[in-house]
């Protein structure tokens, strides 16, 4: 539990660094006059004039929709006032028009097609059109040429300023989902690339490589639909990328929850998944195809989304009353609903079009980003989880490697690794040698000290085997006494020189430790010395020598 909270006080912690950061380099102090032009404008729509028209109420007085083809005359009545900045610019926001931009009835500013039947896509987003130097006192003219049916009549106030004042404006507006967003997208994308990982190597990742994805498509989403993007991208492809993400969620949010309740009958859940993406997919294609654009199907994708939420609450409500254990599950389905409960009020703010911009509302934008967050929060603890559990399983498995590998004694590969290693040794045509060693004495000790000295006769043993002959070969230890050296190159010389080597050092284990004798036995053979070549012809002749060395090392005791 410790651990936990460190790691999400850690998390907690960064992202209010990165918050912080971006609240403190996009931090708003304007250096020359922002104006928005809210009053004084004439609109001329179908041939009717509307004076003195504040331009967010205007669905009022010409009806709540513009069509196809429409045309918009928005005429400001008061030349425009100096500002006195070094880089003034006019900003709009268009939803599906072209535009053209007068002052004085000269035109400075079209984005209008050479082509007039083109059906090229438009988008919603912001404008920024650069003022003459000559600007103030003169008249500015809007004309707005409507390229999408049932495109919102209420336009957003127009503003002037000087460049830098108003990018920073309109960020700081939205600081909390441009902060989110960004954060979202880069911890999206490394937490995929470290699922990718796992997946490679591990089972049972598939949630969260899926949420990773989720959770980079709600980034973008955040980013473009609260146009924060409209400083990089046009309106096109800002809205392009808004509508994709918006309809890849919640089929992505299908996909998640199938995953986590695979064992169970998810027939209504694996058709609702499929036909939401199946509509996802369709809209997709037919924007890019230049068929009907993405906008037009977002109604339809509402009302989708929202039997989606019901299917999601369904399962919670079965994950609660199943009383589930699985850690795992409980986090993420905790973070999807959370998720799902903020796209609701989003669902339900759209539909009321209670504001001329939603997704400016201070209220909308909190909901929306912490909904967002408490997912990503979510898939933090379910990552620690994931990866406390996995750290465990590999604990115990260099644990039961240790056991089934490795001598607990002596800390030397045991009989089983010496055999695996004699396996590849066989398979090789490379010469090689074996080194058989026996301790002198080891039952003596035993019988006299006690099996506790006996032990500490082996490990000091080991510990000096492996000091003069580690580097060499092999060290293991295959038996009570026996120990065997498996070196793949040497000669008989540096061989000879490593014995030597290893009786000075257990003579100095003798003066140490007079009360034991540190002494062994030893015999090798090389591979080109045995009949047969195999690892067992090879074992037996440097044991056969090893117990002459042994015959020869006990005569010569019996002789003092």
């Amino acid at each position: 539990m410790r651990k936990f909270l460190s790691f999400l006080g850690l998390a907690i912690a960064l992202l209010i660094i990165f918050f912080s950061f971006a609240a403190y380099i996009f931090s708003y102090e304007p250096v020359h006059p922002v104006i928005k032009l809210e009053k004084g404008w004439t609109v001329t729509y179908h041939n009717q004039q509307y004076l003195n028209t504040n331009l967010e109420h205007l669905s009022a007085e010409v009806g709540s929709t513009f069509s196809r083809g429409d045309i918009v005359n928005l005429n400001q009545t008061a030349p425009l006032s100096d500002i006195d900045a070094p880089f003034p610019y006019l900003a709009f926001k268009t939803r599906y028009c072209r535009y053209e931009v007068f002052l004085d009835e000269e035109l400075i500013e079209s984005s209008l097609a050479a082509d007039s039947s083109n059906k090229e896509f438009v988008g919603a987003g912001y404008n920024f059109i650069s003022l003459p130097d000559d600007y103030a006192g003169k008249r500015l003219t809007l004309k707005l040429y409507v390229t999408e049916n049932a495109t919102r009549a209420d336009i957003i106030t127009p503003v002037i300023g000087d460049f830098d004042d108003i990018y920073r404006d309109m960020i700081h507006s939205v600081i909390y989902p441009f902060t989110i967003g960004l954060f979202m997208i880069m911890f999206g994308a490394v937490f995929l690339i470290i699922s990718l990982l796992f997946y490679i190597r591990s089972a049972g990742v598939t949630t969260q490589i899926l949420c990773s994805i989720l959770t980079i498509v709600l980034g973008s989403w955040l980013l473009t639909a609260f146009d924060i993007s409209n400083f990089v991208l046009p309106p096109s492809s800002a809205t392009t990328i808004e509508f994709t993400s918006m309809y890849l969620i919640v089929p992505l949010i299908y996909a998640i929850v199938f995953d986590l309740h695979r064992r169970r009958s998810n027939t209504l859940l694996i058709i609702m998944g499929l036909a939401t993406m199946g509509f996802s997919l369709v809209f997709i294609i037919l924007h890019f195809t230049n068929t009907v654009h993405l906008n037009h199907f977002q109604y339809p994708y509402y009302l989708i989304s929202s039997v989606g939420i019901l299917v999601l609450i369904a399962y919670v409500y079965v994950d609660v009353k199943a009383q589930n254990h699985n850690s795992s599950r409980l986090i993420i389905m905790s973070g999807v609903t959370f998720l799902c409960i903020s796209l609701l009020c989003y669902v339900v703010s759209v539909l009321l079009r209670q504001h001329i911009d939603y997704i400016r509302t201070t209220m909308l934008a909190v909901i929306m980003t912490t909904g967002s967050m408490l997912f990503v929060f979510t898939q933090l603890l379910n990552y620690f989880v994931f990866m406390t559990h996995s750290f465990a399983q590999k604990k115990e498995y260099a644990a039961l490697t240790k056991i089934a590998y490795v001598d607990n004694l002596t800390g030397l590969p045991n009989r089983v690794s010496c055999d695996e290693r004699l396996v590849e040794f066989n398979n090789s045509d490379d010469n090689f040698c074996l080194l058989s060693l026996d301790l002198n004495g080891l039952k003596e000790v035993n019988d006299n000290a006690g099996h506790p000295a006996g032990d500490k006769l082996l490990k000091s043993f080991a510990d000096t085997l492996s000091a003069t002959m580690g580097d060499l070969g092999t060290c293991t230890r295959i038996g009570g006494d026996e120990f065997l050296v498996l070196i793949k190159s040497t000669t008989s010389e540096e061989l000879d020189q490593r014995l030597v080597e290893l009786d000075k050092r257990l003579l100095e284990l003798d003066k140490k430790d007079p009360d034991v004798n540190h002494s062994v036995s030893y015999g090798y053979a090389f591979r080109d010395e045995a009949e047969d070549k195999d690892t067992h012809s090879v074992f037996m002749l440097a044991d056969q020598r090893m117990y002459d060395y042994k015959r020869a090392h006990y005569a010569n005791l019996m002789k003092r």
